[in-house]
């Protein structure tokens, strides 16, 4: 009996520590670690809903709507603009420096997934975003004030049809809205596969921790400006990522004025049907924000600000034949800056066509063709 008794004390310890283990195990799903293998296959889906999304839409949805820059990461519906080699002894703007820095260290599949949660939180803010619910700029909706008296100003100076162009933020954030992706998919996703395309988009966002719930500026580390036939019509885009990290590199002072003011600087090429296809349609803006922040009646900017904004235009340049070098950015935004405080009368704002007839003359100073010298003397004489 005393071994039948010790027998049986053992089995019952042995089912209470399998009871107990099975206790400590049983964590509730949405709180337990996602099998990587999971979290590949959500990741490879959603990449396939946000290109079938892209695929769905009508063709001039996209059309003309152009980044601040060209980003690291490898968006979905987003065409990298640079057609030749890196252009010999440049070195990329310090923006651009620091995203590529973060985008390195990303893994393949962190950076798949912010490619595509990046497409479609875009697309949201082109879409289905509207100005006339209360903006938040910034994170911490720090920008605000700055953002919404700059686009007041803005459709005030400048010659153009201005009431309709919509100032709205870029947040990673909109992402966790199931509602606000099932509108985003519903604009050219098969209807039946909305439901499960939205709830997909916010389960990545919260299962891959690199995305930080929306809050990696990554993911919004960017400015877009669109023109009326896109989709949302016209309307300037201004990424939370973007703002956090031209903070971080010191230009806190004019960075959502000077950021605008060249996305603005877009719009004014638009209404005048200006498509360069060269550099200078953002380095054009680049001399039209320029313009704005120097004059008395723009942002009035003393020389220390004008040159703050003249490096940030240069933080972003890059060296891939696309938006400009940081030393042609930074010149042609010191041009317009030039014509602000050069002119005989101060209060005098010239019209919008014919400051692209200036800069596009020149254009051809500050970026001359490759191996001709003589083309830039004749040029200036």
């Amino acid at each position: 009996m005393r071994t039948g008794t010790g027998q049986l004390g053992r089995a019952l310890a042995a089912a209470g520590a399998l009871a107990a283990l099975a206790v400590a195990t049983a964590v509730p799903a949405a709180a337990a670690p996602a099998d990587p293998s999971t979290v590949e296959q959500d990741v490879a889906k959603l990449n396939q809903y946000v290109t079938d999304l892209y695929n769905g839409l009508p063709p001039t949805a996209l059309r003309d709507v152009d980044p601040l820059f060209e980003s690291p990461i490898p968006q979905i519906g987003r065409q990298n603009r640079t057609t030749k080699g890196p252009i010999p002894g440049c070195t990329e703007g310090s923006l651009l420096t620091y995203a590529n820095k973060l985008a390195a260290q990303l893994t393949p599949l962190e950076s798949q997934a912010l490619g595509a949660v990046s497409g479609l939180s875009q697309l949201y803010t082109q879409a289905v975003a509207t100005d006339k619910t209360p903006q938040v700029f910034g994170t911490d909706g720090q920008y605000t004030p700055r953002a919404t008296a700059t686009i007041d100003k803005l459709r005030g100076f400048w010659d153009i049809e201005s009431w309709d162009v919509q100032l709205v933020p870029w947040k990673g954030t909109d992402l966790g809205s199931v509602e606000k992706m099932k509108q985003t998919f519903g604009l050219g996703l098969a209807p039946a596969q909305v439901a499960d395309a939205a709830a997909l988009a916010t389960k990545v966002l919260y299962e891959v921790p690199v995305l930080q719930g929306g809050r990696n500026p990554l993911l919004t580390l960017n400015a877009f400006s669109a023109p009326a036939d896109s989709l949302g019509g016209k309307r300037v885009m201004l990424g939370d990522g973007l703002l956090d990290t031209v903070n971080l590199l010191g230009y806190d002072d004019v960075s959502v004025e000077a950021v605008v003011g060249h996305e603005y600087g877009h719009q004014v090429d638009f209404a005048h049907d200006n498509h360069p296809l060269n550099e200078s349609s953002e380095m054009g803006p680049d001399a039209y924000g320029g313009y704005f922040v120097a004059h008395a009646k723009g942002d009035a900017w003393d020389a220390r600000l004008q040159q703050e904004t003249t490096y940030l235009d240069a933080s972003i340049g890059d060296c891939q034949h696309s938006h400009g070098t940081p030393d042609q950015r930074k010149a042609a935004g010191a041009w317009g800056e030039q014509q602000a405080t050069g002119q005989d009368n101060p209060n005098e704002i010239v019209p919008s066509a014919t400051m692209i007839k200036n800069f596009q003359e020149e254009y051809p100073i500050l970026v001359p063709p490759a191996g001709d010298p003589s083309t830039v003397a004749a040029a200036r004489g």
